[in-house]
């Protein structure tokens, strides 16, 4: 630069002090110096030792209008100029001498070199900005950063390669290697980090901070990845939202899906509508739609499985193609891992179920039901049953599942065994009843509950029992009272002849004596 400079400046004075068509050849002693000074300040030295030209005042150059005015050459090439209106262009051949627009700064090899009227852009680095034609507010630093961009405006590109191959897109920020290179005309994008929306083409409104987030995007819109690897295979899956390293890490179409943790929803491919908070949860879900998983490792082994609630650390681990489960409470988890349509409250360790009611609301309405007619089950079918006492002892309290006593609880308990349950209703031909599931063959469990309307049922045949041991009372009662008058009657009447024949017998005696007093009168 400054061997540039001196000459131009000793071209300039040589050419002042001599007349056209001479040449002047002057040597220099060694270690002379030429000079050119007024008294004792020098303006301009030239050093034969070093041939450094040293010029210790300003340079004056007029404005660049034309190739030969104000412009400061390397060789054959541009190096700096103003061409324009408030425009400053250094680096060999930046900017160009043909443009109108205005207030643009390039620094390096070719940037902005194609600038027609384009305004307000900034350029550093080799080839930056160097497509440019009309686009304006661009900012791009870096080697070929925002290399494509002809008419795209509000756009900043901080690193090398970064919105390489923007052309038309506008308010893209990029800020890293690669950022954003892909992108041709989409607009409003930002990404942070190593090859953040590398691939992005036209996809709108993304967001990736973090080394390879959201790398092959090409298409998706709305997404918003935050942190290593975040959403980095995904294509055009749009609305997506991941926070932590490796979340949505192979989603690739799937839509509407928000991950909050390390490694939260990796696996995933297309499925949607998914909803993740916790380290690995829902980690191995590839096209299962409309799960919610908060909790560390929450639902972490499902595959396909949708519509699934789990809340608390591992809940619903098990869980893979299974469908309509909610697990609530930590490692809560359904009969088995493809079971659909249960409720899980709590692990194995879980005592009491506590509520202000006690009763669980049911459906029951009478027009989503059909074949309604009375039970036929009753008194006969719970008189069958086996109502237990026993004391728990559950083999997964045991490490290798094989109980021996020693961690049974001292308090017994009240309840069915799932097998004498089975055997009745199996009996009875009643397994519509549902009182035993059965999903898990290593681990059956009871519904007693099922029996609430055959336990009424019994009730009512007990009552209709009853009533009819009340009719056959009342007519014994009924016959008793007539007996009792009958026999009230018969008592009467026998006091009565009783004292008929007391009379009798008065009578008799009298008669007697009377007999015998005549009989001595007659002697």
């Amino acid at each position: 630069m400054k061997n540039i400079i001196s000459t131009f400046v000793i071209s300039l004075w040589l050419i002042t002090g001599i007349s056209n068509g001479q040449d002047i050849t002057n040597t220099l002693a060694p270690n002379g110096n030429f000079k050119v000074k007024d008294g004792s300040t020098d303006y301009l030295s030239l050093s034969q030792s070093t041939g450094y030209l040293t010029l210790n005042r300003g340079l004056v150059l007029p404005n660049t209008t034309s190739q030969g005015l104000g412009v400061i050459f390397k060789g054959a090439d541009r190096f700096v100029h103003n061409y324009g209106t408030n425009n400053t262009f250094i680096g060999l051949n930046s900017g160009n001498l043909t443009m109108t627009g205005s207030y643009n700064t390039a620094l390096g090899f070719q940037s902005l070199s194609s600038n027609t009227v384009g305004t307000s852009n900034t350029a550093s680095g080799d080839n930056a900005l160097f497509s440019n034609t009309t686009g304006f507010s661009n900012t791009a630093t870096g080697s070929l950063a925002l290399y494509s961009n002809t008419t795209g405006t509000y756009n900043t590109a901080n690193g090398k390669d970064a919105l390489y191959s923007n052309t038309t897109g506008y308010e893209n920020t990029a800020n890293g290697l690669q950022a954003l290179f892909f992108n041709t005309t989409g607009s409003s994008n930002t990404a942070i980090g190593m090859n953040a929306l590398f691939s992005n083409t036209t996809g709108n409104e993304n967001i990736a901070n973090g080394g390879y987030t959201l790398v092959y995007n090409t298409t998706g819109s709305f997404n918003t990845a935050n942190g290593y690897g975040a959403l980095l295979s995904n294509t055009t899956g749009s609305s997506n939202t991941a926070n932590g390293y490796q979340s949505l890490y192979s989603n690739t179409t799937g839509n509407y899906n928000t991950a909050s943790g390390y490694g939260a929803i990796y696996s995933n491919s297309t499925g949607a509508y998914n909803t993740a908070n916790g380290h690995l949860s829902l980690y191995s879900n590839t096209t299962g739609s409309q799960n919610t998983a908060y909790g560390t490792q929450s639902l972490y082994s499902n595959t396909t499985g949708y519509t699934n609630t789990a809340l608390g650390n591992s809940a619903g681990s098990i869980i893979n193609t299974g469908s309509n489960l909610t697990c609530i409470g930590y490692n809560t988890q359904p009969t088995a891992p493809n079971a659909s349509n249960q409720i899980t409250l709590g692990d194995g360790f879980v005592q009491s179920l506590r509520c202000n009611v006690t009763t669980i609301t049911s459906l029951s309405d009478a027009r989503d039901k059909m074949n309604i007619t009375d039970l036929t089950l009753g008194l006969d079918f719970i008189t069958k049953l086996k109502p237990r006492q026993f004391n728990w002892d559950k083999r997964e309290w045991y490490e290798d599942n094989k109980s021996d006593g020693s961690k049974m609880k001292e308090e017994p308990t009240a309840g069915f065994i799932a097998q004498e349950l089975d055997e009745v209703q199996t009996t009875e031909n009643a397994e519509w009843l549902n009182l035993v599931l059965k999903d898990n063959p290593d681990k059956w469990e009871a519904t007693p509950g099922n029996l609430f309307p055959v336990l009424v049922k019994a009730v009512q045949e007990l009552k209709t029992e009853n009533d009819e041991l009340k009719m056959e009372t009342t007519e014994l009662k009924s016959k008793n009272q007539i007996l009792e008058e009958r026999l009230l009657k018969f008592e009467e009447l026998q006091a009565v002849l009783i004292k008929k024949m007391e009379q009798i017998e008065s009578s008799e005696q009298l008669f007697k004596v009377q007999l015998v007093n005549s009989e001595n009168n007659n002697q």
